[in-house]
């Protein structure tokens, strides 16, 4: 049958591509436009244009958790990567700033409707493990962005609307892999339950005892501080797009604007997969959290005291990257494995967390803007990432000692997993 032939590995890899592209395309034109618009403008219009995008990031997530089918079908899913594609194409024939930030919300609003139905999608696949589900996806999605940093470093700027013209080329070539996987998956997933009625039995004997014991716990949802911890670790690292694309062409010229971009998703590409593989209890995923915002400390402190040389920017980006590689997957992981023993719907709690973190990044990204100003304005270029230094160091603590674990929630989460 039909059924037997699914191949879930190769689905997955379709999604893995799709998203490599439209990340080579995204982290093509973003620092470019955000360090064109930072010199045309200011530093602030420049974070308006990442703020935009993550305003609609927001929107679409809370849309995607309200109105689930605009998030999980896989028509929607695909005609909503191709709203991001287009949105970004127009940004090539804009002038105005206030317009470049308008369109960027419109791309937002795409990417905040697409994203959480990809995750749940790859959720679908239940024969292949999360952890591992997760750590491909970011390595997907950092093979990407060191293709695009690395075109992005010798681009003219004034080729954007080529840059533009590959981007739309790229979402539209994700939408198509998308569009695929998504359909062989759902197929799969409607003859297994189809054989399951058949039989009058179950799809999976696992599948069963999950639901059951879902269905006999009190309906629960994530601590808050949770979600606000998600917010605050990408409000903060958000923050070196902008800092970096504006703190360069002024501070270290003598690089280019992409460099320390295209080197931070290298370390990523490299150390992702075996850094995730080492975190197997759900324990371990909390603790590679607390790790995440140590790493970002440790890159905004170095900012302060050596900012001015060029080798002290690629090694705090360097940081910057292995704060991603420990924070980002476990955090999927944790949200994933709350799901599994949790009656909340899959694709509610991926779009509930696409929100805490979009608005983070939206947060993040304006403040940004605003800081790097008042750093020049009062002539104290460190200060800008001072306080991001001290706001990381913060939630280290806070992480270990204040933000609830999942076992406070539902008893018995972490039990069967340590």
């Amino acid at each position: 049958m039909s059924n037997k032939a699914f191949n879930p590995v190769f689905n997955s890899y379709l999604i893995y591509i799709g998203v490599a592209l439209a990340s080579a395309g995204v982290a093509l034109y973003t620092p470019l436009i955000v360090s064109e618009t930072g010199k045309n403008f200011s530093g602030t219009w420049a974070a308006a244009i990442l703020f935009g995008l993550n305003l609609g990031r927001v929107a679409g997530s809370y849309l995607g958790g309200r109105f689930p089918r605009m998030a999980n079908h896989p028509l929607a899913v695909s005609g909503n990567i191709l709203l991001e594609g287009i949105a970004l194409y127009c940004m090539a024939y804009l002038q105005q700033a206030w317009a470049l930030a308008l369109f960027a919300v419109l791309a937002g609003l795409g990417s905040g409707l697409s994203f959480p139905g990809l995750k749940n999608y790859l959720l679908k696949l239940k024969d292949l493990d999360q952890a591992s589900l997760f750590s491909r996806l970011a390595f997907a999605i950092r093979m990407g962005l060191v293709g695009g940093y690395l075109l992005a470093s010798w681009v003219p700027i004034h080729s954007l609307k080529m840059v533009f013209l590959f981007v739309l080329i790229s979402f539209i070539a994700y939408s198509v892999f998308m569009l695929y996987a998504m359909r062989a998956i759902s197929r799969h997933e409607a003859q297994s339950l189809a054989l399951a009625a058949l039989h009058n039995q179950p799809a999976s004997r696992h599948a069963e005892a999950r639901h059951q014991a879902a269905d006999n716990l009190a309906p629960a949802k994530l601590p808050l501080m949770f979600h606000l911890s998600n917010a605050a670790f990408w409000c903060f690292a958000i923050q070196p797009m902008i800092g970096f694309s504006l703190h360069i062409p002024q501070f270290t010229p003598e690089i280019p604007v992409s460099t320390p971009f295209w080197l931070a998703a290298l370390v990523i590409i490299f150390f992702q997969i075996p850094v995730s593989k080492r975190a197997v209890r759900t324990r371990d995923h909390f603790r590679f959290l607390r790790i995440g915002y140590g790493c970002l400390f440790l890159s905004f402190a170095l900012m302060v005291f050596a900012g001015q040389y060029a080798s002290a920017v690629i090694a705090s980006a360097i940081l910057l990257s292995f704060g991603q590689v420990f924070y980002g997957p476990s955090f999927d992981v944790v949200i994933a494995r709350f799901a599994d023993s949790s009656p909340e719907q899959t694709g509610k709690l991926m779009s509930q967390q696409m929100l805490y973190q979009s608005i983070g990044t939206m947060v993040g990204s304006l403040i940004g803007g605003v800081l790097f100003d008042l750093a020049q304005r009062l002539q104290m270029t460190g200060l800008n990432w001072l306080l991001l230094a001290l706001g990381s160091l913060w939630m280290m603590f806070l992480s270990k000692n204040k933000i609830p674990d999942l076992a406070i929630v539902r008893p018995g989460f972490l039990r069967p997993l340590v």
